[in-house]
């Protein structure tokens, strides 16, 4: 399995960019596969597992996403413990879908012998935060916790006016310094639904160590997203004192279908003036890996293809270099409804609804195929198969995806790269 800072340094060695700037031929560039592993486990597991080791091998990050952990811990929203049994009420379900998520995901890569696999936390969502004046923030006039020394309450304030002073020179079109949104920021940050999300965060990079991690906060005003993400970050590095996980960061919210943010391409001025928020962003909060918004969108059906704001997506990589001196794979989240992917913009591409509908539509197909059997009781139509054919469905889909991706059979230049 990689690590953290293998993962690293293939990406670098992986950057579209030329040292003197200019975009390496199509040909030679390559995205990395993001694909993310749901119930049934052992079914995309599997089948990502066979996809990464076959011929010379690929590079696969299987991402386990918050929900997904949840749901293999056996939320009790989901599974509801039945009378008589018992069940360890200290556990988190989240830690224990990341115990057994990753433990399955190593078997696999090691049972199929796919070296170059590595594992990731996605979509690790951060409370939402509600404005002044709304149900969920009732404003300046509430009262501090009883559970937070004064010094908590300072420290919160203290990240807030840094987070502000670092993101107000690139703002152009000025930020809202007004005493009470101070304040419902600084509200937000000592939150209990906040200090519960960091604890779950924490508690899972804690137990299995994955090679990446992911926080989603898409729909965060641009101060707190700065202040947050600075947080969240110097606790796994100086707190927790892992320096090997890569961790990803978002600036800006991505659509999911049904719940459209509409999506406006940005040129001239303010493209420039939104490449250097989302620059200083990464210098701010010491992100190594950014997801922005470049027209995608969640969730996406079959039919549906959204083209990636190429203009943006160079615009913004090339300022992120001048800025921080260094290269930081972007993101493309909604990877199912991309019309193409651009091959290195696009360091890493998460797919998950592609997956999804690869195999539920091989079940499907064997249901209807055997539904009178199925009905009858038929121990070989309610059997194996339905499986077999939908991991064999999986594994169609993520080589042709890792084929799209210019990263297939890439494993003897990783192995020359580490």
């Amino acid at each position: 399995m990689l690590t953290g800072r293998e993962l690293a340094r293939i990406f670098e060695h992986c950057t579209p960019f030329e040292g003197d700037g200019s975009l390496k031929p199509e040909q030679e560039r390559v995205s990395i596969l993001a694909a993310n592993a749901n119930l049934p486990l052992e079914v995309q597991a599997r089948a990502f597992a066979m996809a990464a080791a076959e011929g010379e091998g690929s590079p696969l990050i299987v991402q386990l996403s918050h929900n997904a952990l949840s749901l293999i811990g056996g939320d009790p929203e989901a599974f509801p413990t039945p009378p008589g049994v018992h069940r360890d009420d200290q556990v988190r379900p989240v830690v224990d879908g990341a115990v057994i998520g990753n433990w399955m995901v190593e078997e696999f890569a090691a049972h199929y012998g796919a070296e170059w696999v590595a594992v990731s936390l996605d979509h690790f969502k951060l409370p939402p935060y509600d404005p002044p004046g709304q149900p969920g923030n009732p404003g300046p006039g509430l009262h501090f916790s009883e559970e937070l020394a004064p010094l908590d309450i300072e420290l919160a304030e203290r990240r807030i006016v840094h987070a502000l002073a670092a993101l107000e020179p690139v703002h152009e079109k000025g930020l809202d310094r007004s005493e009470e949104t101070l304040r419902s920021y600084v509200s937000y940050l000592w939150s209990a639904r906040y200090r519960q999300f960091k604890q779950d965060f924490m508690a899972v990079v804690g137990t299995i160590s994955p090679a990446w991690a992911m926080i989603d906060t898409e729909k965060l005003p641009p101060v707190l997203d700065f202040a947050v993400t600075r947080d969240v970050i110097d606790s796994v590095r100086d707190d927790m004192g892992n320096h090997d996980v890569v961790i990803e960061a978002e600036y800006g919210a991505t659509g999911t279908r049904g719940q459209a943010i509409p999506y406006r391409p940005t040129r001239g001025p303010e493209l420039e003036s939104l490449a250097r928020q989302i620059a200083a962003f990464i210098a701010y909060t010491g992100a190594e890996a950014i997801a922005y918004p470049i027209g995608m969108e969640h969730a996406a059906r079959t039919a549906d293809a959204h083209e990636p704001d190429v203009e943006r997506l160079l615009a913004v990589q090339r300022e992120i270099i001048t800025w921080t001196g260094r290269y930081v794979p972007f993101v493309q989240h909604g990877g199912t409804g991309a019309a193409t992917v651009v091959r290195g913009l696009v360091g890493k591409d998460n797919v998950n609804t592609r997956f999804l509908v690869a195999g539920a539509n091989a079940l499907a197909d064997q249901v209807l195929a055997n539904q009178r059997d199925i009905r009858a009781g038929d121990k070989s139509a309610c059997g194996t198969g339905l499986f077999t054919k939908m991991t064999a469905a999986v594994y169609d889909a993520t080589l042709q995806k890792l084929k799209e991706c210019g990263s297939y059979g890439l494993g003897p230049t990783i192995e020359s790269i580490l």
